[in-house]
């Protein structure tokens, strides 16, 4: 009898921490969504900023890296834009508030990046695995482009 209520308390602890666990990959995934969402946004700011900057071959690749992402969001054609207009406007002067735009790109990926380790360390974990805790969402994906600072006049 005592071996059964031990198994018992046994498999309601589990249960227990299998729920926080799918809580938390919820959350996580949550996370994940919106800060893609953010630097969808903060991409589209630069896209802004660098078509007004009266540059042509600034705006030139602004344009590419804005078709590149309508056809697909963050896929490798519009990665690549993306650190071409990153290089473009790295060979330019560039006013203050497209410095800022490029800042808040590059802390925005960031954020999302982080996310997205965060969410692929819990999905790692065994008891995540065995029971399916992630639900049918699918793994988010790094994006990595080229976004750096640019040189501050």
């Amino acid at each position: 009898m005592t071996g059964f209520i031990l198994t018992l308390i046994s498999v309601l602890i589990i249960l227990l921490f299998a729920s926080q666990v799918a809580g938390r990959l919820d959350r996580l995934h949550r996370r994940v969504s919106s800060a893609r969402t953010t630097l969808w946004r903060r991409c589209n700011e630069r896209y802004e900023a660098a078509i007004a900057s009266g540059v042509p071959e600034i705006a030139i690749a602004a344009d590419l890296a804005k078709v590149a992402a309508s056809s697909s969001l963050f896929s490798a054609p519009h990665l690549f834009a993306e650190s071409e207009l990153t290089r473009v406007l790295q060979d330019h002067d560039t006013d203050l508030p497209m410095q800022l735009a490029q800042v808040r790109v590059q802390d925005a990926r960031r954020m999302y990046n982080e996310a997205v380790r965060s969410t692929m360390y819990l999905r790692s974990w065994r008891i995540a695995r065995w029971l399916r805790l992630s639900g049918r969402a699918s793994a988010p994906k790094y994006v990595d482009f080229d976004d750096g600072i640019l040189q501050l006049n």
